[in-house]
């Protein structure tokens, strides 16, 4: 079987000399396979390592955007976190000042209004601090308003409540289940709680009588009245005018009988005339 030949010829530059070589053209067939598959293989790579350069570099901008959009993210979040702060520190505030105004108007000490330390801006706030003092200070409202704080009427303690002389010149001593406090006829008596009237009617000794149910077993009782400005089953708030003051009753003159009784049991008004 006779193979095929090709003859490679080598020209010298000065053309003094040619040389021939013959090659078995089979294997001239394969060096320019083996070339084309090496050419093809190195423009294969170059495009490969292109691509990844130019993916690495997208990647690379697409990280640096999104951490420009998470660092944008956090700010936003810090902006929300400082409004929502505001927000609570405004309702603890106005709790807080209402709170205040509730006790002035009964002749009690203010609470303070700082409830925590300076706000440091560089950390997170923990939002569920202020959500406390937020939800404290409105139970410390509601519970303010079913409780009976604070004096009934502005006057001079003319009778503490426990054991006392007789106040009829009589001899020996008799318990006293209230407070008096002096005024005159036609003063105001205002209701120290949220409540609602269970007696507005003529009681013995006691006179022209208010009784007033609280939350909590508590009631309040007021005595030897002029008139009424409340009836039987009204309701009441803290504040409201529900009479006036007299002298009817066992009475030795113009006076508010104030006495406070939890489950039916007297007790010393004077737990409930300020928040000592």
């Amino acid at each position: 079987m006779n193979k095929k030949i090709t003859t490679v010829l080598l020209v010298s530059n000065d053309r003094d000399e040619t040389k021939s070589f013959n090659i078995p053209t089979i294997h001239v067939h394969r060096f320019r396979c083996y070339f084309i598959s090496f050419l093809s293989l190195i423009v294969c790579t170059v495009t490969l390592v292109s691509y990844l350069l130019l993916s690495i570099q997208s990647y690379s901008s697409e990280k640096d955007h999104l951490l420009k959009k998470i660092a944008s993210m956090e700010n936003d979040v810090k902006l929300i976190d400082s409004l929502n702060i505001k927000n609570k520190i405004n309702n603890i505030e106005n709790n807080i000042m209402f709170l205040n105004n509730y006790l002035r108007e009964r002749g009690l000490k203010p609470v303070e209004k700082n409830v925590g330390g300076e706000l440091d801006t560089n950390k997170r706030i923990d939002l569920s601090v202020y959500e406390f003092y937020n939800n404290y200070t409105a139970l410390m409202l509601a519970t303010a308003n079913n409780l009976p704080l604070g004096y009934p009427h502005y006057g001079e303690l003319r009778s503490d409540y426990g054991y006392r002389s007789n106040p009829f010149g009589g001899r020996g001593s008799e318990f006293h289940k209230g407070l008096d406090l002096k005024g005159n006829i036609g003063d105001t008596v205002r209701c120290t709680g949220d409540g609602i009237v269970e007696k507005a009617d003529w009681d013995k000794g006691y006179g022209k009588c208010i009784v007033i149910k609280h939350c909590n077993g508590i009631e309040c009782i007021f005595g030897h009245l002029s008139e009424f400005n409340v009836t039987a089953g009204q309701k009441v708030k803290a504040g409201d005018v529900i009479g006036f003051i007299g002298t009817t009753g066992r009475s030795t003159g113009p006076h508010l009988h104030y006495e406070i009784r939890v489950n039916g049991v007297d007790i010393n008004p004077h737990g409930f005339l300020n928040l000592n």
